[in-house]
């Protein structure tokens, strides 16, 4: 939901009653949702593994910045114009579990070492095998994991 202030206090973030309210920088503009309701469960901290997981592969600084390239590309499209991704790591997420759900790849014991035999080694090839859309210009991402 947009806000729009009438009086701006500015720099205000914080929680209002059940809201939370934030800027986004990327977005140019104040940010209002409802402050979560947040019950732990088993799923939570399986899904806390998972991303763990995920990150302990730790991407290489060259294939970071194709993923950043990618991310403008990718918010460049028309379908994603009302729900932009934000920053590389949900980008990076959002490959992984797509290579999870289509491939069927068990992301809680993935290891740099499974890498070579799945399509997320560049992000190219991630878009070759369905895990990313494609964009204009994205054979250029070819740095490697």
């Amino acid at each position: 939901m947009k806000v729009k202030f009438k009086n701006l206090l500015m720099g205000y973030t914080g929680k209002a009653d059940d809201s939370v309210i934030y800027f986004s920088p990327k977005l140019g503009r104040y940010i209002i949702r409802r402050a979560p309701k947040y019950v732990e469960g088993e799923h939570h901290r399986r899904f806390a593994q998972i991303q763990k997981a995920i990150f302990a592969i730790a991407p290489s600084t060259a294939f970071k910045q194709d993923l950043k390239d990618y991310l403008v590309l990718y918010n460049g499209l028309r379908s994603q114009r009302n729900a932009p991704i934000q920053s590389w790591n949900m980008l990076y997420s959002k490959m992984m579990w797509n290579m999870h759900h289509i491939y069927k790849v068990d992301l809680s014991s993935i290891r740099r070492e499974d890498l070579p035999d799945l399509p997320c080694q560049s992000v190219a090839r991630a878009v070759e095998a369905g895990l990313l859309p494609k964009v204009k210009g994205y054979e250029a991402f070819q740095s490697e994991i």
